[in-house]
């Protein structure tokens, strides 16, 4: 069973960003089609930023990446985690599931 709330299309690419209004973005994904979630969570990332993988911070220096692949791989899809990398907001679960909000007005004030 499948439960995506913002499903329009169904079957669109996954790494396509949705804008839900003008200050925001954000970019679902399944990180289990890469078997480490830690390098899901970059691609996403950098997805969702329009940015190169090699332009984001290391990702161990806002969480312990070998600890959230632990984590999430075989664990029940009850699973969740939440953080913040590169002015992002992550959310993670177990089921697979990696979503990824771009808050637009953050990114403007670094740049200016």
């Amino acid at each position: 069973m499948h439960d995506d709330t913002n499903e329009e299309s169904g079957s669109g690419p996954a790494d396509q960003p949705e804008s839900e209004d003008t200050g925001s973005t954000t970019v679902r994904d399944n990180w289990k089609e890469s078997d480490r979630p830690s390098v899901a969570t970059v691609e996403a990332v950098a997805a969702a930023t329009n940015r190169e993988m090699t332009d984001l911070p290391p990702l161990h220096e806002t969480i312990d990446a070998s600890a959230l692949d632990t984590l999430l791989n075989g664990q029940p899809s009850s699973v969740t985690i939440s953080f913040r990398y590169a002015d992002t907001a992550v959310s993670m679960s177990g089921d697979g599931s990696i979503e990824v909000h771009v808050e637009r007005n953050s990114r403007e004030e670094d740049s200016g």
